[in-house]
């Protein structure tokens, strides 16, 4: 569990490596690391995060406005702010860009999103929380390292408490191996809401009996977003030589499941 939770940590902060000449550690920590603000079309909302200097000596703290994204393999993307059409940024404001935190202090950072009339579903952006370390010659035995930002990615999420519909399909699933069964799926978010998806993975023979049946780990989607899942029967033990039927069945929270199937043949292992 701790394991995890560092690994959880460690993937919420971005590092941005700039060769300047000195290295450094992290002095501050930031939560939390996701915000979600229900506010209606013509409406206002507000949230908050803690920047808490946990170090042994001053930080220089600078908050940066962008959007993101992901990639269908589900690689994290920091973009300009406004790139995106489903952008919040442009509605965003926020208390605080720039502080220095003494040892032990910490400051908590007010955003303010204000929507205007007839924006309706799910909108997000992202601030960067960004330490600096000192320019280099402000610490002994500086000369020739190399000087690292850490910023924290805080994740602003505007949910549309009215107009929002969640919505999703399956557009392909493809055999990718068969000992162990190897599926690759491709799922789209078609509706204009945020959605938390999950979902299992059903193998049926000839006679329409489940022989092998398997979840499909929780993943979240933005308005738009296609995601390619590579999921593996976790027993590792091939089928055996015959038809089936595969089909996946995914949850995305709302009126009904979505499904995709292909047909799996397995031959002989001589073959």
């Amino acid at each position: 569990m701790k394991r995890e939770m560092a690994l959880k940590r460690a993937a919420s902060a971005v590092m941005l490596a700039l060769a300047l000449g000195m290295s450094v550690t992290a002095e501050i920590t930031v939560a939390p690391l996701s915000l979600k603000i229900p506010v209606p079309p013509g409406g206002t909302g507000m949230a908050s995060f803690v920047v808490h200097n946990v170090g042994q000596r001053p930080a220089d703290v600078r908050i940066s406005l962008h959007d993101w994204w992901r990639t269908p393999e589900g690689k994290f993307q920091v973009l300009p702010p406004g790139t995106l059409e489903g952008s919040c940024a442009p509605w965003l404001v926020y208390s605080r860009n720039a502080f220095v935190l003494e040892p032990g202090e910490e400051v908590r950072v007010t955003v303010r999103i204000e929507v205007p009339e007839g924006e309706t579903g799910d909108r997000w952006a992202l601030l960067l929380v960004a330490e600096y370390p000192p320019e280099a010659g402000d610490e002994e035995g500086a000369l020739g390292r190399t000087r690292v930002v850490m910023a924290y990615a805080v994740k602003i999420l505007r949910r549309d408490p009215v107009n929002a519909f969640p919505a999703g399909e399956i557009r392909e699933v493809e055999v990718m191996d068969t000992a162990p069964l190897r599926l690759r799926i491709v799922y789209v978010n078609t509706g204009n809401a945020h959605t938390v998806n999950r979902g299992t993975v059903e193998v049926r023979d000839v006679f329409g009996e489940t022989v092998r049946s398997f979840p499909i780990e929780e993943f979240p989607t933005l308005p738009g977003e296609e995601r390619i899942l590579v999921v593996e029967d976790p027993t590792g033990e091939p089928l055996p030589e015959g038809i089936y039927y595969a089909f996946a069945t995914i949850d995305f929270g709302g009126e009904y499941l979505v499904q995709g199937g292909i047909l799996v043949r397995v031959p002989r292992a001589s073959e």
